[in-house]
This record gives C-alpha cells, sequence and structure tokens, in this order.
C-alpha cells in the first residue's frame, strides 16, 4: 500500500492489565505505525464483604476519558478500537443485557472452599485433556464452578457470560460476542474441536452452554461505538472491532520474528508466559506434568506455554524497599545487581510462597536458608539472584518444550515491558545458550492494532503485520556469552528447586 494522506488512520488499542490500564493511538500510513499513550489509568480490584471484584465502572469511565483525548491531539478521525486484557475473568449479564454483579478479580478465595469437590467431580489430567489447559485455581471453570455453589440462583437468572474484553466490548458496543484467545484461557473449549466449548466440561460443572456465544476467530467488527457513548462524548463513531482480546495473543501477534530460525516467545512483564506457536494442542501427560498450557492464537492456532514468575517478584521488592525509605527504580535495581558477578544462589520463582505479596525479601532470604545456600546481604545481590532464577526457569521451560514438540528451539524473541531490564535479557542468552533478539515493548498494544488491521483488511497476513512491525519499531540483539560453567550452574539449579515447576 502507497504511504499518501489517504492512508492515514487512527486505530486506538485499550490494553488493560491487572494493575494500570491504558488507551493507546497509532496512525498508521501504510508502511508505519507510530504508537502513542493517550490516556493511563489504575486498575486496583476493590474489596468488599463477599469478595475481590473489578470495578468496571471505574474502567469503563476511563476508556470514555482516552476515546475523548485521542479525539482532541489532531484532526485523524478514529477508524477502530479494540480491547485485550488479562485473562479468565468474566461478568454475568442478565435477560435485559444488564450486569448482574461486578465481576470477580481472580484473585478472589472463594474457589479454595470448592476446589477439592472441583477435582472430585474431573481429574485435572482429564481436565487437560479435554481442554488443553493446565488446571488452575484461577481458571474460569473453577470460578463459575464456585459461583453456582454459591449462588446457584444464576442459572434462573444468567443470560449471557462475557470474559474481560468481551465486556468492554459490549459495553462500547452493544454487542455481546465471545472471541477465541480470551476464551481459550478459561479451561473451557474443547482441545479436540477447536473453537467450540467442551460439553463434557459444562455438563459435568453444571456450567449452561447457552451462556457463551459462538466463538470469533480472527477478528470481527462488531458495531459501531453506541450512539449514547457518541452523543456524551461529542464524537464522530468509529468501529468496535473484537480482535485478540487476551494480551498474550496480542502481544504473539506483534513478534517480528526472524524467519531464518526456531525461535520460542517470551513475553516478559508481571507474568512471563515462555512458549511456542503450534499448529495442533499438545496434550500428553509429559506437556501436562511440565506445567504447560495451549492458549489460542489470533488465526485459530495455538500458543503452546506456561505461565510463569516475571517481574513480580522484583516489583514486590521494589513496593517493600518503598515503604522501608528507599525509592529504587527497576533501573537501578538492574544497575545494582550488574555489580554482583559471584553469585551461587538460586531460588525457584515459580515457588508458591512468592505469589503472594509482602516481605519478598525475607521470602527469598528464607528460601536461601532452607536450600543451605548463600544468604544474599545486599539489595544488588537479592535482585542478581531473582534475574538469573528467572533466566533459569526460562531455560527449564524452553528446554521442555523442546523434548515435548521434538523441535529444536535456536533462538528466543522476547516482548513486553520486561524487556527493558537489559540484564535479564543477557541472563536469558547467557544461561539458555541462545540468543535473544527483544521488541518490541509494547507488543500487547502492538498486537492489538495488528488485530484490527487484520480485521479491516488494511493487512492481508501475518507476514505483513511482522513486516509493519519491523518497519515501526526497534529491535536488539543479545548474543549468548562465554559462559564455560553454563550447564553446571543450570543442573545445581534444577537440583535446588528439585525439578519443579
Amino acid at each position: 500500500m502507497e504511504a499518501n494522506a489517504m492512508t492515514r488512520m487512527k486505530l486506538l488499542a485499550i490494553d488493560l492489565g491487572a494493575s494500570s490500564g491504558r488507551v493507546m493511538q497509532a496512525i498508521y500510513d501504510g508502511q508505519t505505525l507510530q504508537l502513542t499513550e493517550v490516556h493511563r489509568f489504575a486498575n486496583e480490584p476493590v474489596s468488599l464483604n463477599d469478595g475481590l471484584y473489578w470495578n468496571i465502572l471505574h474502567l469503563q469511565n476511563e476508556i470514555k476519558r482516552g476515546i475523548k483525548k485521542a479525539t482532541q491531539v489532531d484532526d485523524i478521525p478514529i477508524r477502530s478500537i479494540s480491547v485485550d486484557t488479562w485473562g479468565v475473568d468474566y461478568a454475568y449479564l442478565d435477560q435485559a443485557g444488564d450486569m448482574i454483579y461486578l465481576p470477580h478479580c481472580y484473585r478472589d478465595n472463594r474457589m479454595g472452599s470448592y476446589e477439592a469437590d472441583f477435582y472430585q467431580a474431573m481429574a485435572p489430567e482429564k481436565l487437560f485433556d479435554l481442554t488443553g489447559v493446565q488446571p488452575a485455581t484461577i481458571n474460569s471453570v473453577l470460578q463459575l464452578y464456585a459461583d453456582l455453589q454459591e449462588k446457584p440462583h444464576l442459572k434462573q437468572i444468567a443470560q449471557k457470560v462475557l470474559f474481560m474484553p468481551d465486556l468492554i466490548n459490549y459495553l462500547l458496543s452493544g454487542v455481546a460476542a465471545t472471541e477465541y484467545t480470551i476464551a481459550s484461557t478459561s479451561g473451557l473449549l474443547s482441545s479436540s474441536q477447536a473453537g467450540s466449548f467442551e460439553d463434557k466440561v459444562l455438563d459435568c460443572f453444571g456450567i449452561p452452554k447457552e451462556w457463551f456465544g459462538q466463538v470469533i476467530k480472527g477478528g470481527r467488527i462488531l458495531r459501531q461505538l453506541s450512539p449514547r457513548i457518541t452523543q456524551e462524548l461529542k464524537i464522530e463513531p468509529f468501529d468496535v472491532i473484537a480482535g485478540a482480546g487476551h494480551d498474550t495473543a496480542a502481544a504473539v501477534l506483534a513478534i517480528p520474528y526472524a524467519s531464518d530460525q526456531p525461535t520460542a516467545f517470551i513475553s516478559c512483564g508481571t507474568w512471563s508466559l515462555v512458549g511456542l506457536e503450534s499448529d495442533q494442542p499438545v496434550l500428553s501427560s509429559a506437556a501436562y506434568a511440565a506445567g504447560l498450557t495451549n492458549e489460542g492464537c489470533f488465526d485459530g492456532r495455538y500458543r503452546l506455554l506456561k505461565n510463569t514468575t516475571g517481574l513480580w517478584i522484583l516489583q514486590e521488592l521494589q513496593r517493600d524497599w518503598r515503604l522501608q525509605g528507599e525509592e529504587l527504580s527497576f533501573a537501578q535495581m538492574a544497575e545494582l545487581a550488574q555489580a554482583v558477578t559471584d553469585n551461587q544462589t538460586w531460588i525457584n520463582p515459580n515457588d508458591a510462597i512468592f505469589a503472594s505479596p509482602h516481605d519478598m525479601e525475607a521470602k527469598i532470604k528464607e528460601r536461601c536458608r532452607l536450600t543451605n545456600q548463600a544468604v544474599p546481604q545486599t539489595k544488588g545481590h537479592v535482585v542478581r539472584v531473582v534475574l538469573e532464577s528467572l533466566a533459569l526457569a526460562y531455560r527449564q521451560t524452553l528446554d521442555q518444550l523442546e523434548q515435548l514438540t521434538g523441535q529444536s528451539i535456536d533462538a528466543i524473541h522476547m516482548v513486553g515491558g520486561g524487556i527493558q531490564n537489559r540484564l535479564l535479557c543477557q541472563l536469558t542468552a547467557n544461561f539458555s545458550g541462545r540468543p535473544v533478539r527483544t521488541g518490541p515493548i509494547e507488543g500487547s498494544a502492538l498486537g492489538n492494532i495488528l488485530a484490527q488491521l487484520l480485521t479491516l483488511g488494511e493487512i492481508k497476513t501475518r507476514h505483513e503485520a511482522q513486516a509493519l512491525i519491523k518497519n515501526s519499531e526497534t529491535t536488539h540483539d543479545y548474543e549468548v556469552a562465554d559462559l564455560p560453567n553454563r550447564d553446571q550452574i543450570y543442573a545445581r539449579y534444577l537440583e535446588l528447586t528439585k525439578g519443579g515447576q
């Protein structure tokens, strides 16, 4: 497509994370994307008497503020908008199309009371075989089961269940839809009939199939922005698109892979998602034992991946130190860690003890004591332990992916905010023995935009999407440093973590 004034268009990405949200705008000129942040806002769950909920009304109000701001920064009309969010959470609509109550946050603790009965009804191995999704307390299927135990009347009053990006799209357009990538995180889709809900799972847990719509793959224009919102904001209408609703699926869509070598991805943020794209789900008992899961790609394929603790541990360390009166930026933390060159201490970042907030430094030191390792005494050493352990955990997952798929992984492509930590990227190359390419930082937002362009027909193929990102974003390469004791360090890590997940 020739770049000229007629091809310039503005697309908006609503990129919602579990702690903050942004409205991003991209200007597309036929050759490149210029992405800028228009509006940022907090997204904090609210604790009420009966649980932990997302403040969806706050989010909707902030999204509208972002849309209005986007109309004021220049005179380019908005062509479309789409939403990506974290996985698993959802809301109920009644027969009038109104929310029955606020959507629960996945960190709510109601599922714990029903988990034993849930797995008594269906063993986790069977659940993985039927859905391809690694069983977890936060999965939608267990959340829905818990809801039905506490509120059996939902079967009489609920008409529709919408996952979070589908809910935002509904509030913007009035159209209730079920998008594939976000539905694929639920533990409700069939591993044998791609894009269909699994009747055996729904029937086992008493979840009505009619709560869910036909699954949308590859994007769809739902409707224009609702007249109520356009009148309120005094703006012209534009299309609302169900694109890549899951943030990791969006990020993977934005990866400008090198075409000459088999490459794994790491989407690195609060969580790290380490995986491969695949034409088919991998459902072996070994995949289940390794903690791998099969989630959906925008084009209907699969992401075989593992959810790994990411920068959450560093974020908690930063927060704890701030409360103690010492303000350290992530860059300063990395600089302190860079100066530590003799570390011989590692932890399993996926240990359940690190999943809960508060006192992260004390938890790390306690784990070091329990495993008879040198306890880090400085902040720099604590951070170094975390970063090296993350890189070793990445290698473990990459090795498992190679073994389970029979596919050689010769390189790694990292995207997301975590790639700004250059020490982590270099350690990942060093400990995995694989070169690392990074970029883009704003993977989820850019993938959101690409999904819109593909849906609108402005670009036609994944190859065109990758070329567009290469034209628009910079990448950085990390070569593997000479590390004679690489395999010994890795073996020691596996021993210390007992080969754990």
